[in-house]
C-alpha cells in the first residue's frame, strides 16, 4: 500500500468479479467448442440433434441462414456414414421445412417438417407437466425425436436417446409456420 491511499473494500470485490467475469469469458468458448454438433460440421450450425441407438438425427444449417438464402439439411447416419440427406443439394429452406408449435399448461412443443417423395420427417421436441396437485412436486416430462408419416399413417416414432435435445432458433426465425399436428406426438 501507498502512503494516503485508502482502498475501499468496493474496489476488492469489482476486481475479483472482474477476475470471475474474465474466467467465464476465457471458459466460454471451451464449453461452446465441446458442444456436440451430432452430424454437422465445424462451418455450420445445429438446429436439431440427438443419438437413437447407434445412429445420429442432425438438421443442420449454414450460418448465415434466411428463408431464402443459405441452406438446411436433414442427416442420419453415423459420422463415418451418413445413410439419407436431405435435400440432397444444400437449398434454401423456403417451402421445404416448416416449424409447428404447440403451447400447453406447464409446456410446450415444436415439429420441424418436411417432405421427402411422399413421406413426410416431423423432428419433434416436447415439454409436458406432469403434476398439477398444490404443493406437490412437478416433474415435468421431455421427450425428443423423429416421426415418420406416409399417407397419413404414422410409420415409424424413435426417441432420441437423451431427451434434452431441442429445436433451436434458427428454426422459429427462419422456418415458415404451419399448424400444428397434434397426432405426431407420442
Amino acid at each position: 500500500m501507498h502512503p494516503g491511499v485508502t482502498v475501499s473494500p468496493f474496489s476488492r470485490d469489482r476486481n475479483v468479479a472482474g477476475i470471475i467475469g474474465l474466467l467465464f469469458a476465457l471458459t466460454s468458448p471451451l464449453a461452446l467448442a465441446d458442444e456436440s454438433l451430432f452430424l454437422c460440421k465445424a462451418d455450420e450450425q445445429l438446429i436439431f440433434g440427438c443419438d437413437i441407438g447407434e445412429k445420429t438425427v442432425s438438421l443442420c444449417a449454414s450460418k448465415e441462414l434466411t428463408r431464402e438464402s443459405g441452406y438446411v439439411q436433414y442427416r442420419f447416419g453415423q459420422p463415418d456414414n451418413i445413410e439419407f440427406v436431405y435435400p440432397s443439394e444444400k437449398t434454401p429452406p423456403a417451402g421445404k421445412f416448416f416449424l409447428g408449435l404447440a403451447a400447453f399448461s406447464g409446456g410446450g412443443a415444436s415439429i420441424v417438417r418436411f417432405d421427402n417423395s411422399g413421406y413426410e420427417y416431423m423432428l419433434f421436441d416436447s415439454m409436458i407437466r406432469t403434476n398439477f396437485t398444490p404443493g406437490e412436486p412437478n416433474y415435468p416430462k421431455f421427450q425428443a425425436g423423429v416421426v415418420t408419416r406416409h399417407r397419413g399413417k404414422i410409420t415409424s416414432t424413435r426417441l432420441c436417446d437423451d431427451n434434452e435435445a431441442s429445436v433451436r432458433g434458427p428454426a422459429f426465425d427462419v422456418f415458415e409456420r404451419e399448424d400444428f399436428d397434434y397426432d405426431v406426438l407420442p
